[in-house]
């Protein structure tokens, strides 16, 4: 079990394969940051380091890593998104992984710690994470056991973590085994799968959820076991997550995390692909150092594990020492369940009658329109209406700068949606709506082409104006 010399394939593999997410996390953000945190875009980051540095002048660095200090205009945003994209493209090639790893891990913590409420979700942690442990694990070919197991241990934490939080939330919907019955219509982003599984019957909806329980409580144990079982441990984790890139857009964090469960299987079920290489061993004295640093890994990942379901002020405190950083995370989506889904319709007017609705990209918005895949990319304005009806306008301040935006017709921002009925003038008014959206029935896609059926349920903002009062 984890002999060290029984996994160099994969060892030397996982950096490429990481490679191939940091492309997938940065290409896309290149036609999207600038209307998101630019100079110009929704939240800018020069005001948000001012805010920072204004209220922590001592240890604003900490609280905030990242380049930007240095630079924060938009030719740097750009450059640092692209100088990402191309280390990630050398990294996925094999040039120096160790070098990548380390540069890719500074890259793309810059732009988290700066990306405020566009860059808040679990799968920007949890690739900072898994950079972490692979760049300790890439020093040496063959390697270091301690390393290696804290690498395996943070696969464990985050299916474990994932499973119990559910339970943990007391949501009746996980714990009757509806859940899922839910999810596939009120999920962020659906696709087209997702709308024929949405009306499979009940008992495969308990099913799913049965199964997603097993996989994320159960099978992660299988680690812990001989080669063989660690391989079947493997396929049913990656079965899990193809099932949920199947039904759903969940940006790269499906990809991620099979990429990370490809650790389960060692060089006998991946040397009918890539041929063993005999690495020499590590001299002595590395190995020793490298042990210390994974068995300290391996504790503090550990104390997080127990921390999760046994939490204790002192171990909040410790952890939070990490967290600008994005290690030692807490993982665990979906602990409540949505059972609706609420849309954010915004719509313009010159004259405060006559309305006219701006669309996504992404998504649910007319009746007719298929819901589209497209993991691994995110959409980042789109997933972030998804919140707004969790709370109230009042306390949503990106959203009412966004509506701003749309008021002055900001080019940046407007380049974030699919159609922009107002091309030549900026309207005068500018509101948001509230509808229920639901899946149409077979026969309202057959004669009318719906996807959906929408109801209006109420206005969510004021209407707003830019003209003196």
């Amino acid at each position: 079990m984890w002999d060290p010399e029984s996994y160099t394939i994969i060892a030397n593999l996982l950096p490429r394969l990481i490679g191939l997410i940091y492309f997938f996390a940065f290409s896309p953000f290149l036609f999207q940051i600038r209307g998101l945190i630019g100079s110009e875009g929704i939240l800018p980051i020069k005001d948000f380091l001012a805010l920072v540095k204004t209220r922590y002048p001592r240890g604003y660095v900490w609280i905030a890593p990242t380049l930007f200090w240095w630079n924060a205009s938009d030719k740097a945003l750009i450059a640092l998104t692209a100088f990402g994209t191309c280390i990630s493209l050398l990294l996925i090639g094999g040039f120096s992984p160790t070098f990548c790893l380390l540069m890719l891990f500074i890259i793309y913590l810059s732009i988290v710690s700066v990306g405020q409420e566009f860059l808040s979700f679990g799968w920007e942690s949890f690739l900072l994470e898994i950079t972490f442990y692979t760049f300790w694990v890439s020093l040496t070919p063959v390697p270091n056991l301690m390393l290696w197991i804290s690498l395996n241990f943070l696969l464990f934490r985050f299916n474990i973590q994932a499973g119990a939080v559910k339970l943990q939330s007391g949501d009746i919907n996980w714990r009757n085994l509806t859940g899922l019955a839910f999810h596939y219509l009120s999920q962020p982003l659906p696709n087209t799968q997702a709308w024929f599984v949405y009306k499979c019957p009940l008992v495969f909806h308990k099913a799913s959820t049965l199964f997603m329980f097993f996989a994320e409580l159960i099978v992660p144990f299988g680690l812990f076991f001989t080669d063989t079982i660690r391989a079947w441990t493997g396929f049913c984790l990656i079965g899990l997550q193809i099932i949920i890139w199947f039904t759903g857009n969940f940006s790269y964090l499906n990809h991620l995390t099979v990429v990370l469960s490809m650790i389960a299987f060692s060089n006998v079920y991946l040397s009918s692909v890539i041929e063993p290489v005999d690495y020499p061993a590590t001299p002595w004295i590395i190995d020793s150092g490298l042990t210390l640093i994974g068995a300290v890994f391996v504790l503090i990942q550990a104390l997080r594990l127990y921390h999760h379901f046994w939490p204790r002020s002192d171990l909040n405190r410790f952890f939070s020492k990490f967290w600008y950083c994005h290690l030692f995370n807490r993982y665990g989506l979906f602990a409540v369940m949505t059972t609706e889904r609420i849309e954010i319709v915004i719509e313009g007017s010159q004259d405060g009658e006559n309305w006219e609705e701006y669309l996504c990209k992404y998504k649910p918005s007319e009746v007719t329109r298929r819901p589209r895949r497209i993991s691994p990319f995110q959409p980042r304005l789109d997933w972030q209406l998804w919140f707004l009806p969790f709370d109230t306008f009042e306390r949503e301040r990106w959203f009412h700068l966004f509506l701003h935006h749309l008021l002055k017709g900001t080019p940046e921002v407007l380049k974030l949606l699919r159609y922009n009925p107002f091309p030549d003038k900026p309207p005068a008014y500018i509101r948001a709506l509230m509808y229920d959206y639901q899946f149409s029935s077979f026969q309202e896609k057959k004669e009318l082409g719906w996807w959906w059926r929408r109801t209006y349920l109420g206005p969510y903002s004021p209407t707003f104006s830019l003209k003196e009062r």
